[in-house]
């Protein structure tokens, strides 16, 4: 039997009008609801900048565990006294701009805690802050401001309610910042008039935001003077071409259907292509241009739409001067029948507008270790990024994510740090950690889509969790990013499982707008898009080959490797290594055949490994090491004493008995595990020492 799926793009023609030398409250609004604003270079030019909790050990791609360091909360730019009041400065800046999206979770150090603390948000340099608020109330709904200017994903809030300022901006958090992202608008031209915010805005304005709110989360269709269509079946290696009306026109409808006895194989394969002006600017299989991989999962944004029927809906404008072309490939091994119809309207061309992108990259699946900055795209001219697709493939049904986004504008690329440094990805994508993601967990909002989370059954495991298809995606409105020479978008692949086993499939496509003439690192994949759609089972039988191991090496189950723990604490005197067991050791009963060795350590000496996003209470059980030159340890949970004089001595390596360390609570979000060491077996060489892997195991009530 045929499954059939409708896919459409439907593009707003709204007229955007902003005065030539002002900003207000009034034209930010207009412009976040406006489907054409994005397709012309800004008007008022700006750099869109963040600020965020990121981890402050990032400095510096040269120290890779710095770059990739982990714990992103309670970082802040500074603390200042206020009365008797201690404020953290989650973000400052001098000069004209708005806030555009503040996110945070919706606990406060501990998941437990569901109140949170104060925010303060003062502008243009005035004392007393023009807006006091809960934090965790301002960003998820609850508060003051409502949907879809201030939103409630999962376990987190985004505020995108606009907050201009003239003179500058300083938002604090009374005693101590969690983990929090802050996007902005800097305008370059220091001598803008902006509108300062003021709290009478969300009354004064009311009828404003009700129509605008109500049109950001009800798009309508776009009208067409002038529509193109056609109906066929497509050969398998053959295409379809619609040449679309001449002149300076732009997309405003766009419809595809398709029918195919394996449709999910037909999302993968059959390809969208379209060129303006004899530029190719969109080159992506349809599935994964609407975060549709795998399934049909329905979802609603500002700019896209799936039904429950399959049709998809797209909402970007997508202008052009003289001359369009919208091509389907159908690159699978079966005939597709698609049908395509393209709404087309006037719409001036200057010097001004912009092409629309759409590409896309995949590629092997990935290790867990070490940590890598995965590239969606790198861009040379001039052009607007205004969304992306993360698409995540887990052959685990545990946590797969962790990587922070790492943004580069213009000059960024030369100094060799981002404009735009991230806490992890499902923070980018604006929802939040705290316990395993299911299939409850997903949702969309006019911005914001956490469409897919696994939800395939596990072979070893009854629980879902994350096993199989995670799909986030993002839309960018007035945090939209400017560029005017060159851009890059990285997302560290920071997989939390971090067992050599853990590999990871990825598809990512990248939105944006360019001038003519862009070019970018990311050309067409015909052999990736034609191949089959790849399965958990096939990211599982790709990593057994490639992790260099030989049958009959020893697991752990759900083993965390301690070299793959990205942040500890040491003394300089301690050299940490990988050591590989020699074959007059094998077979062993060291997890993967490898473990950490610590050497260099003495008496006294102290090394402390931690583990991040930690929200509940765990069973943690370590499995160490026994060698000729190890030492004796006490060991520390989150700075009790929880094992005293443990010897690691024995005549030759071996894996010792695992150390039941107990049932332990995280330190707000954080298990610290510290060794020190209080001496030596009269029969060792040394006092140094070695761990293997520890397990975390979920405490049941």
């Amino acid at each position: 039997m045929k499954k059939r799926m409708i896919l459409g793009v439907i593009l707003l023609s709204g007229v955007f009008a902003c005065a030539a030398d002002t900003v207000t409250f009034e034209t930010l609004l207009q412009e976040m609801a406006d489907p054409q604003a994005q397709a012309t270079w800004p008007e008022h030019e700006y750099k869109s900048l963040q600020a965020s909790s990121y981890n402050r050990a990032s400095v510096t791609p040269d120290d890779p565990r710095g770059w990739f360091a982990n714990r992103d909360n309670g970082f802040d730019l500074g603390k200042e006294m206020v009365g008797d009041r201690t404020e953290a400065i989650m973000m400052q800046h001098e000069g004209p701009g708005v806030i555009t999206r503040i996110w945070t979770p919706f606990f406060y150090k501990s998941f437990k805690n569901r109140v949170g603390q104060t925010v303060r948000i003062y502008l243009d340099g005035e004392a007393e802050p023009t807006i006091t608020a809960n934090l965790i109330e301002l960003v998820s709904g609850t508060g003051d401001i409502k949907a879809p200017f201030s939103q409630f994903t999962c376990r987190a809030g985004d505020l995108y309610l606009p907050i201009p300022f003239e003179k500058g901006c300083k938002i604090t958090i009374e005693d101590k910042a969690f983990y929090y992202i802050v996007n902005y608008r800097a305008y370059t031209d220091s001598s803008l008039t902006v509108e300062t915010y003021r709290p009478e805005f969300l009354e004064k304005y009311a009828s404003i935001l009700k129509t605008l709110g109500h049109k950001i989360q009800n798009p309508q269709p776009g009208v067409s003077s002038a529509p193109a269509e056609f109906e066929t079946k497509i050969a398998p290696g053959a295409e379809k071409n619609l040449n679309l009306p001449s002149g300076a026109n732009a997309i405003t409808q766009l419809t595809f259907s398709l029918e195919a006895e394996d449709l999910v194989q037909a999302l993968r394969s059959t390809v969208v292509e379209a060129s303006f002006d004899g530029e190719t600017t969109i080159w992506c299989p349809l599935g994964d241009f609407f975060a549709n991989v795998n399934s049909i999962r329905p979802y609603k944004m500002r700019d896209r739409e799936v039904l429950e029927d399959g049709t998809m809906i797209c909402r970007w404008v997508m202008p052009y001067q003289t001359s369009a072309q919208i091509k389907l490939h159908n690159l699978g091994a079966q005939p597709v029948s698609a049908k395509v119809s393209v709404c087309v309207q006037p719409k001036a061309w200057s010097a001004d507008s912009m092409y629309f992108h759409a590409n896309w990259w995949t590629g092997e699946p990935l290790p867990p270790r070490p940590v890598q900055d995965m590239n969606f795209i790198e861009i040379q001219g001039r052009g607007v990024h205004v969304g992306d697709n993360l698409i995540v493939l887990n052959p685990h049904w545990r946590w797969w994510g962790e990587g922070d986004e790492k943004i580069y504008v213009d000059e960024d690329l030369d100094r060799r740090f981002p404009s735009q440094y991230g806490t992890g990805t499902e923070d980018y994508y604006g929802w939040a950690g705290g316990c395993l993601p299911t299939r409850a967990d997903e949702f969309s909002s006019p911005f914001l889509a956490n469409v897919r989370v696994g939800g395939e059954k596990h072979p070893d495991k009854k629980e879902l969790g994350t096993h199989g298809y995670n799909i986030c995606t993002r839309a960018r409105a007035l945090d939209a990013t400017p560029f005017k020479e060159q851009f890059r978008f990285d997302m560290e692949a920071f997989n939390m499982i971090s067992s050599p086993e853990a590999f990871l499939q990825y598809a990512l496509v990248t939105f944006w707008y360019g001038s003519p003439g862009a070019t970018h690192n990311r050309p067409p994949l015909p052999e990736a898009a034609r191949a089959p759609v790849p399965q958990a089972k096939d990211v599982a039988a790709f990593a057994e080959k490639n992790m260099g191991r030989s049958v009959g090496v020893h697991r752990i189950a759900n083993a965390i490797e301690f070299e793959g723990i990205n942040e500890y604490q040491k003394p300089a005197t301690i050299t940490p290594a990988v050591h590989k067991i020699k074959e007059q050791y094998a077979p062993s009963r060291f997890n993967n055949d490898t473990f950490f060795f610590l050497k260099g350590a003495k008496r006294g000496d102290e090394m402390t490994f931690i583990l991040n996003e930690q929200y509940k209470n765990r069973s943690i059980v370590l499995y160490p090491v026994t060698s000729w030159d190890f030492g004796i340890l006490d060991i520390y949970v989150n700075d009790q004493l929880v094992v005293a004089s443990w010897d690691g001595y024995s005549a030759k390596p071996a894996a010792g008995n695992p150390i039941d360390l107990g049932e332990q609570a995280p330190d707000e979000t954080l298990f610290r595990i510290k060794f020190k060491v209080t001496g030596q077996n009269p029969a060792s060489k040394n006092s140094f020492f070695g761990m293997d892997c520890l397990t975390l195991r979920e405490v049941k009530n």
